[in-house]
């Protein structure tokens, strides 16, 4: 993944969480599925975990970009906990 790339992949995410009130288990759990299941997230996981993994070695913002009401400790926790969600399902298979 370009070493930029990642921060828009990191914002389909950041986006996607614009109604969502609490940053908890459950709608991390929600998110990997819909990644998993490519449910609004058509990239397929691998993209997202590796944007992820991206964002965590990044010390700059991550929710500068979109106007959120998650703050980005916040925000930072959620992309933890997704990555465990994540993990948790692999393998993932292509959708071909």
């Amino acid at each position: 993944m370009d070493s930029r790339n990642w921060k828009g992949v990191i914002n389909q995410i950041l986006y996607g969480l614009m109604f969502t009130p609490q940053l908890d288990d459950d709608s991390a759990s929600q998110m990997a599925e819909a990644m998993v299941e490519r449910r609004y997230f058509g990239d397929g996981p691998g993209v997202y975990a590796d944007a992820i993994v991206q964002a965590q070695q990044y010390d700059g913002p991550l929710t500068d970009e979109i106007e959120t009401s998650h703050s980005e400790q916040g925000f930072r926790d959620f992309l933890r906990r997704l990555a465990g969600e994540l993990d948790q399902r692999r393998p993932w298979y292509s959708a071909s």
